[in-house]
């Protein structure tokens, strides 16, 4: 093997590495803060958060970051210890797609015109999204040419005795597993090990006996991404990561078992992935039997562990058992039944419940300066999770106001009910723009490494500083119902404080202020989005001033 071999080889796995990395980064960006969602949504039963986790991973074509957004969901209370069992176990299975995926030798053929066609997506987009779908294409490509590189110069270990006697040497199940634990806890991916392992097959230097001990250490020594992203996280968030090397630890038991076993003059589990892919898949192609021996792994594992779920989980409290684990996140003050009982309760409890998103929007409104001050990105994860909340006491309220609604109400009972949920609405309307529209540009600005000028991050401070002063008057006026403060928030609402802002920042951009030409798009949608809060929160006093009607005393509860 020539010293060119070798560079090809290292340029190969790091274009490889390179394209999985960046194709994770690309396709998460595209789907933007929707993964959470769509994992909060989708996770109310075993069966459901076993597809969400095989989903999202197939998506984000990373297990280790299925779990560690797992992990952070549990360490912030919006999902239980329970349910993120089936995420994990879902996101174990997801991972095996894109060895699948890579096993098709001829793929790589088309390495450089994926390649081109991602550049061209790259350079002809002109929104954020149209570039992230250009990125994910080019890095896709850039995986398979890594994968034809890794290939080509591997071809004369076909002949390398030393090699030859190494690769013997991992068809001990031990040292192959050992092999695959440490290689994959260095690069952080089981399949990135895996595809690997296929680029030797290609080449014709591995053989499936040897490759499937690799990838059963492979398959934990992924988990230490899960570890190391729980370290910041509380002990339940570290549960959820620890429960993972469990499950991979008793999925690798079992095929090591299988692996022990003689059959035909073969082990079983050999056999049986050789008989699968020669009977049902019409191939004797070792690439694609690797890739169906790591797809059987988890498989396997859950075919046993999902029955013994609970048997499982009770052993595993017993080594790592709960600390003060924090309840879910969710409605406090309402249920349905309470509609059943009084009319009047259930409009206080609404509105208590409202106050507490009202708590929420209001801390998110505090941080949103220290985003713009700090370049610190986990200010806009704590944002995202506070959104996070917000949106789920919002599907709470709302259905319960929708069904209190249909009651038998009187007239100022169901103006009030209908006032709610407008209130509602708009709360949850400016923690969407806090969160999906504010947060962008502020990860914008630590991405880009953008500086403010001096006057207009004054400014913005400013326009912030009268927000946060509108927002706590709303508050007190919603909370003590105040309609002399909400007619005072009606009166001294500005619309056009927009165009006052905007206009300073536009004569410093003729003078050729460096700094505010650098960050005059961040500067002005900033204004604009301050501006749409200030317009929703002038709208919710509107709602307030007209609110005359308070639920009888005797029923408020504390």
């Amino acid at each position: 093997m020539s010293i060119w071999n070798i560079f090809t080889l290292f340029g190969g796995l790091t274009i490889f590495l390179f394209g999985m990395m960046e194709m994770n980064k690309h396709l998460t960006a595209i789907a933007g803060t929707k993964m959470k969602g769509i994992m909060l949504a989708l996770t109310r039963g075993r069966a459901r958060g076993y597809l969400t986790g095989l989903g999202i991973t197939i998506v984000n074509q990373s297990s280790s970051a299925t779990t560690v957004l797992e992990a952070a969901l549990v360490g912030a209370g919006l999902m239980t210890f329970q349910q993120s069992l089936a995420v994990t176990l879902g996101a174990e299975l997801g991972s095996t797609f894109l060895p699948q995926l890579v096993a098709f030798p001829s793929i790589t053929k088309f390495a450089s015109f994926i390649i081109a066609l991602g550049f061209i997506f790259l350079i002809t987009m002109k929104t954020k999204r149209g570039k992230d779908i250009g990125m994910t294409v080019f890095t896709f490509g850039l995986l398979f040419l890594g994968m034809d590189m890794m290939s080509s110069s591997l071809k004369p270990l076909r002949s390398f005795e030393p090699f030859i006697i190494l690769m013997r040497n991992i068809e001990t199940p031990i040292l192959g597993i050992f092999l695959g634990l440490f290689f994959t806890m260095i690069i952080q991916s089981s399949g990135a090990t895996t595809g690997i392992t296929i680029a030797m097959a290609i080449a014709g230097t591995i053989t499936l006996e040897q490759a499937v001990p690799i990838n059963l250490g492979a398959a934990v020594g992924t988990c230490i991404t899960a570890v190391l992203g729980s370290l910041t996280l509380n002990w339940e968030a570290k549960r959820s990561a620890y429960i993972h090397i469990v499950f991979q630890l008793i999925g690798v038991i079992w095929v090591f078992i299988l692996l022990s076993i003689p059959f035909r003059g073969d082990r079983f589990y050999i056999w049986f992935v050789k008989w699968f892919t020669q009977t049902v898949l019409q191939t004797d192609s070792v690439a694609r039997q690797i890739a169906m021996a790591f797809t059987f792994m988890p498989i396997i594992n859950h075919i046993i562990v999902f029955p013994n779920l609970n048997s499982i989980v009770k052993l595993f409290n017993k080594i790592l058992p709960e600390k003060d684990a924090p309840k879910p996140f969710g409605a406090k003050y309402i249920h349905k039944k309470m509609i059943q009982k009084s009319i009047n309760l259930s409009l206080v409890m609404a509105k208590k419940e409202i106050l507490r998103v009202s708590d929420l929007i209001q801390a998110m409104i505090l941080e949103m300066k220290s985003a713009f001050r700090s370049k610190d990105l986990t200010i806009i994860n704590k944002i995202n999770d506070m959104d996070s909340k917000v949106d789920l006491l919002h599907s709470k309220i709302i259905a319960f106001l929708a069904t209190l609604s249909q009651e038998e109400l009187s007239e100022q009972e169901s103006e009030l009910c209908m006032s709610y949920i407008y209130i509602q609405n708009e709360l949850e309307s400016i923690g969407d723009v806090i969160d999906k529209n504010v947060m962008v540009l502020a990860a914008k600005k630590i991405d880009q490494n953008l500086i403010f000028s001096e006057e207009g991050f004054h400014e913005l401070e400013h326009y912030l500083y009268k927000l946060m002063r509108s927002f706590e008057n709303l508050i007190k006026s919603f909370r003590e119902d105040d309609n002399v403060l909400a007619d005072t928030l009606v009166k001294s609402y500005k619309n056009k404080e927009e165009e006052k802002y905007k206009k300073l920042h536009l004569e410093r951009l003729q003078k050729g202020l460096e700094e505010s030409l650098a960050t005059s798009s961040v500067h002005l949608d900033l204004i604009s989005y301050f501006s749409r809060i200030n317009s929703q929160i002038a709208y919710i006093a509107k709602k307030l001033r007209k609110n005359t009607y308070i639920p009888e005393a005797e029923h408020t509860v504390s």
